[in-house]
């Protein structure tokens, strides 16, 4: 990791291309980053050290209950 005062930078691999991807700011879990090479939508799964992995969005109950409606 290094520090600059209060900014943060950090760097994790993109698993779907391989590319270094370098991080600024917080790194959080959760937080979702784009890969500048293949633009694979991605997000923070580890933080130490910084892992990345594909995000995905998760169906609500709201979308099932939709389905049954019929």
């Amino acid at each position: 990791m290094v520090t600059k005062g209060t900014a943060q930078t950090e760097t994790a691999e993109c698993p779907d291309c391989g590319e270094t991807i370098t991080l600024q700011g917080p790194i959080r879990i959760g937080r979702r980053v784009t890969c500048p090479n293949c633009e694979a939508d991605l997000e923070i799964v580890e933080t130490i050290p910084v892992e990345l992995d594909w995000y995905y969005e998760e169906e609500t109950d709201e979308d099932e209950d939709e389905d049954d409606s019929w």
